[in-house]
C-alpha cells in the first residue's frame, strides 16, 4: 500500500481516538476501526465498552439492538452479550456455548477523548498513549475547545504527510492570505524528544489582522516580532500543529501571557485501507473561555480540514495507479514528511515481520 511496500500501510499497535467522551452514551454507536465494525455503549457506571460489531449468529449489527444493563441485547433474535464479549442469553433455547462470544477491545477514556486498541492485547499498555501534558490536556492552564470530525475517503497517512509538510498552506488554504505566506519556504529545524518528532519552522512577523483576532488588540506590538511554528508527530495516530507562537518581541524583555499558546490536534484513525474518522480540536492557554474566539476557531478549522479533506480526496482516488507510473518527486521541503513515514514504515516493519504480510 502506498507509500509503503507491505501489503498495509496501518500500523495496529497504537491507541487511536475512537470517539469524543460525549458521542459514547446508553445508546449504542457503530464505527469501523482497522477494518472491524465496532459498537460502542456505556454500562450503568458509566464505563465505556466497544465489542466487535457483528452478532455472530447471523452477522446482524449490534448497534441496531439495545444496551440492557451492561449488556447489549442484538436486535434481530434478542442474543445477550456482556460488556466482556461472554454471550449470557439465547431466547430461544436454555444453554449458551461455553465459546460463544464476542471479541472485545480495549477502551480508555481520559478527559474528552476515548482511546482505543485493536492491536495486541499482550502489547496494549495504557502508558502508549499520547502524552497528554504535551497536548495541553492535562493541565489546568490550558484550554480546550473546537471539537470536530470528518469522515475522509483517503488513507490516513496522506493526511500525516499533509499535516508534516505545511508548504501547502498559501495553496489549499489561500484565505489565509500573509499567514499562510510565511510558511511557503521558511527554515525547518527537527528535534527527536522523548513524546516526538518536532518540527520547528522560525520567522519572523508584524502585528497583523490574523493575531488581532487571536490575541485580541490589547496584545499589539510594534516591529517585526520571532515567531515559532511547531508541528509535532506523536505517531499515525496523532499530529499536532500550531499557530505561530511569539517568541521575542523587540524591545520587550518577555512576551506577554496574553500572546500564549494554541496547539491544534489531528487524531488519525484508519477505518480501511483507503479511509479514516479524522478528529480535531483545539488547546489554549489564553482567553480561556472567550465563547468569540471558539467560535473562530471551530469556523476556521472546519474550513481548513475541509479543504485538506478536498484535496486528499482527490489523490485518494488516483494514488496506486500513479505511484506504479510515475516515481513520487521528493523535495526539500518533504524532509519532516519523509522522516514521519520512516517511522511508521519501522513499525509497520515491526508488525509485518511477525505476521508475514
Amino acid at each position: 500500500m502506498y507509500p509503503f511496500k507491505y501489503k498495509t500501510s496501518i500500523v495496529r499497535n497504537r491507541w487511536y481516538m475512537a470517539a469524543f467522551s460525549n458521542e459514547i452514551s446508553r445508546e449504542p454507536i457503530e464505527r469501523t476501526f482497522l477494518s472491524k465494525p465496532v459498537v460502542m455503549y456505556r454500562k450503568q457506571d458509566g464505563t465505556p465498552v466497544a465489542m466487535y460489531g457483528l452478532c455472530p449468529h447471523r452477522y446482524f449489527s449490534l448497534v441496531k439492538g439495545r444496551v440492557e444493563g451492561d449488556n447489549i441485547v442484538c436486535g434481530y433474535h434478542g442474543f445477550k452479550f456482556a460488556d466482556n464479549g461472554d454471550c449470557i442469553e439465547i431466547p430461544s433455547q436454555d444453554t449458551v456455548p461455553r465459546n460463544f462470544c464476542q471479541p472485545v477491545y480495549p477502551l480508555e477514556e481520559r478527559g474528552p477523548i476515548c482511546w482505543i486498541w485493536m492491536g495486541d492485547l499482550e502489547k496494549c499498555d495504557t502508558n502508549l498513549i499520547p502524552p497528554y501534558h504535551d497536548i495541553g490536556l492535562d493541565n489546568s492552564d490550558s484550554y480546550y475547545s473546537s471539537e470536530n470530525y470528518f469522515h475522509v475517503e483517503g488513507r490516513s497517512q496522506l493526511l500525516v504527510d499533509n499535516l508534516m509538510d505545511l508548504t501547502h498552506l498559501p495553496y489549499i488554504h489561500q484565505q489565509l492570505g500573509k499567514g499562510g505566506d510565511t510558511l511557503k519556504k521558511i527554515p525547518m529545524e527537527t528535534l527527536e524528544r522523548d513524546e516526538s518528532y518536532r518540527v520547528l519552522r522560525k520567522g519572523k512577523m508584524p502585528w497583523n489582522p490574523f493575531l488581532e483576532t487571536i490575541y485580541g488588540k490589547k496584545a499589539e506590538y510594534e516591529g517585526l516580532a520571532d515567531f515559532v511554528h511547531l508541528s509535532d508527530f506523536y505517531g499515525p495516530e496523532l499530529v499536532k500543529t500550531s499557530i505561530p507562537s511569539i517568541t521575542k518581541i523587540p524591545g520587550r524583555d518577555g512576551v506577554p501571557k496574553e500572546l500564549g499558546h494554541m496547539a491544534i490536534l489531528h487524531g488519525l484513525t484508519p477505518e480501511t485501507e483507503t479511509t479514516t474518522h479524522y478528529f480535531g480540536f483545539s488547546t489554549r492557554n489564553f482567553r480561556q473561555g472567550d465563547k468569540t474566539l471558539d467560535k473562530f476557531q471551530y469556523d476556521s478549522e472546519m474550513q481548513v480540514r475541509q479543504q485538506d479533506v478536498d484535496a486528499i480526496e482527490d489523490m485518494e482516488k488516483r494514488i496506486d495507479q500513479a505511484a506504479l507510473f510515475q516515481r513520487e518527486l521528493i523535495v526539500g521541503a518533504d524532509k519532516a514528511a519523509i522522516q514521519a513515514r520512516r517511522k511508521v514504515d519501522a513499525m509497520l516493519a515491526a508488525e509485518n515481520a511477525v505476521t508475514g504480510l
